[in-house]
């Protein structure tokens, strides 16, 4: 997770030299975004439509992932059912679900990494023209209300705001709590998450003295990730739901009588409860995936024995 590494570095560049070079292009491409907004507190919100534009290829990939896992989140349940108790199966079975929905778990991860030395970057650019950040404001940083409260409002965006601070803590709060998680100790363990990260993430900021440049350009990244998390999930899945459960599904047979189409009960015999045709068991489909329905029985199968 982004934020976790976040917390463990000191926002220094463990890039080498090489890095300044980008430092440098970042800060230059801050002063012509200010060319056209002529304010660095819209700069930074403009500049995390850049970076966000040009990542949403692989951000689309990574709430993409995060949907397959979602709608193959059934399937799994169903295999830690039937191999609770063999493990090695269990994973052999697992990988066997992966590959037949054509589902990466691994696939959201390239977008995190890539935001990691970006994020770097734009903070040691900030830091690289501190000079000019001095002296730009935005909104309520460096107006009257930062001279009646400094010790909460900052005076200009180089240094740290603290509603600007809580702000995002709150954009950090929501983000996690719209993430879909699908298993229940997942779930209760995002749910503690989402308030003890952003309350971390508000102590840092205070404790470090974020500047408010910074913490609006992540806040800015933050709403628009959201944004496109919610475009995305609302859309149609690939992986179809599998099968509810009914008694006949339990056992074995398919949903609906593949002669009448009625969803089936099966009565003595193996046989649809609705019209008497003779209903065969699915084939084993270990990984859980959903079978194709048997054939119709033939005529003569529909005679009572």
């Amino acid at each position: 997770m982004l934020h976790i590494i976040v917390i463990l570095l000191a926002f220094a560049n463990p890039f080498g030299a090489a890095f300044g070079t980008v430092v440098a292009a970042l800060a230059h491409l801050i002063d012509l975004i200010n060319g056209f907004t002529h304010n660095y507190g819209w700069s930074m919100l403009a500049l995390a439509l850049l970076v966000k534009i040009a990542l949403y290829p692989l951000s689309a990939q990574q709430y993409k992932s995060m949907k397959e896992m979602q709608a193959i989140a059934p399937y799994m349940k169903r295999l830690q059912q039937k191999h609770k108790d063999d493990k090695a199966k269990l994973q052999q079975e697992t990988m066997a679900l992966y590959r037949e929905h054509g589902v990466n778990p691994l696939a959201g991860c390239l977008p995190i990494i890539v935001q990691y030395p970006i994020l770097i970057a734009i903070y040691q650019a900030i830091w690289q023209h501190r000079d000019v950040f001095k002296q730009a404001t935005w909104l309520w940083v460096g107006s009257p209300l930062s001279k009646h409260w400094p010790q909460i409002f900052a005076n200009d965006l180089f240094q740290s705001d603290k509603l600007l601070l809580l702000i995002y803590a709150l954009s950090l709060f929501f983000s996690m709590r719209i993430t879909p998680v699908s298993d229940p100790q997942q779930a209760q363990m995002m749910k503690t998450q989402a308030f003890l990260m952003p309350a971390i993430f508000f102590v840092m900021g205070l404790k470090l003295n974020w500047m408010s440049a910074f913490v609006l350009y992540w806040f800015g990244f933050n709403v628009l990730s959201m944004l496109q998390q919610v475009w995305v999930m609302r859309g149609p899945s690939r992986i179809p739901a599998p099968p509810q459960d009914t008694p006949a599904t339990l056992a074995g047979y398919p949903l609906h009588c593949p002669n009448c189409n009625k969803l089936l009960v099966v009565a003595k015999g193996s046989k649809c409860e609705a019209c008497g045709t003779k209903v065969r068991k699915l084939p084993l489909r270990p990984n859980g995936a959903v079978a194709k329905p048997a054939p119709p029985a033939k005529a003569g199968d529909r005679r009572d024995k």
